[in-house]
């Protein structure tokens, strides 16, 4: 009886941290972000998308070869605006064209090809 308890405590206390982990992170709000990639080769473009899978606050990151679209995901930040994009991008931060920014789940992803980006 005394093992069937122990085993009960202990199976409730990891469910409750589990579930708070959970909690946690489901806190912190995920931002997406997207672009055009204004450089002329593939190896550029895949360069690019494996610095900004280096960073540890990128979920996912996807560079489009044929069409030169990057989108990005967060995680673990309260904030998200061009001037940290920016900065990500590294030696790549004058070669992007249509930003986009928003609230994963919440703001609208504007669709491919971008037809309300004044910079087109």
């Amino acid at each position: 009886m005394k093992t069937l308890l122990l085993s009960f405590a202990f199976v409730l206390g990891s469910f409750l941290g589990m579930a708070q982990t959970g909690n946690n992170q489901a806190n912190a709000p995920a931002f997406f972000a997207q672009c055009m990639v204004n450089v002329g080769n593939q190896t550029e473009l895949t360069t690019l998308e494996n610095q900004l899978r280096t960073i540890p606050y990128v979920q996912v990151v996807r560079v489009d070869i044929p069409t030169h679209r990057l989108f990005l995901i967060t995680k673990d930040i309260s904030s998200f605006s061009e001037t940290e994009f920016i900065s990500w991008m590294g030696t790549y931060a004058s070669a992007y064209s249509c930003l986009q920014i928003g609230l994963q789940g919440v703001d609208p992803i504007n669709p491919y090809p971008f037809t309300n980006c004044p910079e087109n």
